[in-house]
């Protein structure tokens, strides 16, 4: 931030930072000086307002005790008011004489420099701000003496402040009093004040006087030192700028020994330094562009000497890359020849080994399924057996199925029998369930009849419609009861008629199983006959089914053989193939460096 300011601001800064806070540093002291005055007249109203209560104190303590002497040998009290007036009307101090005594017995004043109040009870006398002077001096004094301050008129100044004291005279009542108006203080405070507020005023104006002189004098100096900085530096830039723009005769002309004066004296060791690397570089381009017409002539002889072999060479060229031509071109048509041959016999070879693949996986999946075969010939052998033998069983328990069945049948027949028993004792208890119904219908209107006709009794009817409506609710019972025996009634006349249907049903189904069972049985035996010859007929089969296994497995053998060649073949093929295609690409490389050489033969 700072380097963004030049020099001459930044010593500017500082310049301006000293006078603040010099300028802070006599505010302060000048605040100083006024503390000290504030605190000064402070102390100086304390002491003076001690002194005078010292001084009233002493003053009266001591004319209490003097005139304890002289009173004591008095009896009477007119002589001793009368000596206490005589004796306190000489005494009066302070320099406008505003300070007397005067004497109390009780609130009543019987000594004072004013006659007028001689004799006066003055206990209710008050101040503007209601002190009552008289009865609190008289109470301080009997209390072993204290001070009274208050407001009392004095002459040619008005009411002003006044302190008093006041102590009883030993071997007496009787009250000595004085005071002294305490705006004298004030005065001598406000003296006081001043005198301190015009020394310190001098001394101000002597401390500014010479920060002035001393400013003065740094701010010359500062100037003059800013000047000796920037004006060498100045004279550096400019210089500067001046070489900067490919003048370099500059000299500056160096005065001192401090870091300016050291940095004019490094631009004119740079100015001469350029100057002389100027120099050099002229002379030395001056040689460059004489070695570079040189060159330049040398390498005009050597392009001759290059186009007159070039002539030459393109000549020689051209023959060789025309013979060159003819063989590659044999070269080519041979190659794509072969090539073509080795393709054909590629995609023969891949026809040929996929037909053998084929046949592999057909002889493959023919051989398992004589294996299969001839295992699930010996298989069915031996099932055929095994169901030769459950035949014969099947047989018997077929035979003892038929007579079980016509058991069961004989049964059947006697449970529908009391099926239909059962559903037309239901059909009976649903006609008499239908007389219930009918009967409750008729109690539930009775009833109601009778409570209509009760309540037309009114009070006397009340015991009959009580009935009435036990009864009803009674019918209401009976009726719903009846209702649901009836439902059940209907659930069971419903299963007993499918019931019976489900028993008619059973019995066809039965009597059809007897007739199949018997069926079976013959079936069964010409099963067990038939069992017997396919075990024998399967038992060839598996037989030839393996001979025929072995054949295959030779078969399979030698396809493999032939596949396995194929492939060698194929991959010959492919090779072959593959390096005529190789030598086409060279060929294809060697015809672009025939075009070349005979484009640049021709060029």
């Amino acid at each position: 931030m700072l380097r963004s300011l030049s020099i001459g601001k930044r010593i500017t800064t500082i310049l301006a930072l000293m006078l603040l806070f010099i300028g802070g540093t006599c505010l302060a002291f000048l605040q100083s000086f006024e503390t000290v005055k504030d605190v000064s007249t402070t102390e100086i109203d304390k002491l003076m307002y001690q002194g005078q209560e010292a001084k009233l104190k002493v003053a009266t303590d001591g004319l209490a005790v003097s005139l304890s002497h002289v009173l004591k040998d008095l009896d009477n009290a007119d002589a001793q008011h009368d000596l206490l007036n005589r004796a306190l009307s000489e005494h009066r101090y302070e320099n406008d004489d505003s300070g007397y005594f005067f004497v109390l017995d009780g609130t009543v004043m019987i000594a004072h420099i004013s006659s007028s109040l001689i004799g006066k009870d003055l206990g209710d006398i008050k101040d503007k701000n209601g002190v009552r002077l008289i009865y609190e001096l008289n109470q301080v004094a009997q209390n072993g003496g204290g001070y009274v301050e208050y407001i009392w008129p004095k002459p040619e100044a008005g009411d002003q402040p006044k302190l008093s004291y006041a102590t009883r005279i030993p071997g007496t009542n009787y009250a000595l009093g004085t005071g002294v108006y305490i705006d004298n203080i004030q005065r001598e405070k406000d003296r006081i004040g001043d005198t301190i507020k015009a020394i310190v005023m001098n001394r101000t104006v002597t401390v500014l006087t010479s920060l002035a002189i001393l400013l003065s004098g740094v701010l010359i100096l500062s100037y003059l030192i800013v000047r000796s900085i920037l004006l060498p530096i100045k004279e550096a830039t400019a210089a500067a700028e001046t070489i900067a723009e490919g003048e370099y005769d500059v000299r500056l002309e160096v005065k001192g020994n401090d870091e300016a004066s050291k940095l004019q004296s490094s631009l004119n060791s740079m100015a001469a330094t350029l100057r002389d690397n100027i120099k050099k570089i002229t002379t030395k381009s001056a040689e460059a562009e004489d070695k570079a017409l040189a060159a330049e002539r040398a390498m005009a002889e050597a392009a001759e000497a290059r186009a007159q072999a070039e002539v030459a060479r393109k000549e020689g060229i051209m023959q060789a890359a025309n013979r060159i031509q003819g063989v590659v071109d044999r070269v080519s048509t041979a190659s794509q020849q072969i090539a073509t041959q080795a393709s054909i016999i590629d995609n023969g070879m891949n026809v040929q080994r996929s037909r053998v693949q084929e046949t592999a996986t057909a002889m493959e999946q023919m051989n398992a399924t004589v294996l299969e075969v001839a295992r699930n010939a010996s298989e069915a052998s031996s099932h055929s057996d095994q169901a030769q033998s459950l035949a014969e069983k099947g047989a018997a328990t077929v035979s003892d199925s038929v007579t079980a069945m016509n058991t069961t049948y004989t049964a059947a027949e006697d449970l529908k029998s009391g099926m239909n028993r059962l559903g037309q004792q239901a059909d009976d208890i649903g006609q008499v369930m239908e007389v219930i119904t009918d009967i409750a219908d008729q109690t539930n209107l009775l009833a109601l009849n009778a409570a209509i006709e009760a309540a037309r009794a009114g009070e006397a009817g009340r015991g009959f419609a009580v009935v009435a409506d036990e009864v009803r609710k009674l019918a209401e019972k009976t009726m719903q009861a009846t209702k649901e025996v009836g439902d059940s009634i209907t659930s069971i006349q419903g299963v007993a008629q499918q019931n019976i249907s489900g028993m008619e049903r059973a019995l066809a189904d039965l009597g059809k199983a007897v007739e199949m069972s018997s069926e079976s049985g013959e079936v069964l035996a010409d099963i067990v006959n038939g069992s017997k010859e396919t075990a024998m007929k399967i038992q060839g089969i598996a037989t030839a089914a393996e001979e025929q296994s072995a054949t295959s497995e030779e078969i399979n053998r030698a396809i493999d053989e032939i596949n396995t060649i194929s492939a060698e073949t194929a991959e010959g093929a492919r090779e072959a193939s593959q390096s005529v295609n190789d030598m086409t690409t060279q060929m294809e490389d060697l015809q672009h460096v025939i075009d070349e050489l005979m484009n640049d033969a021709r060029s």
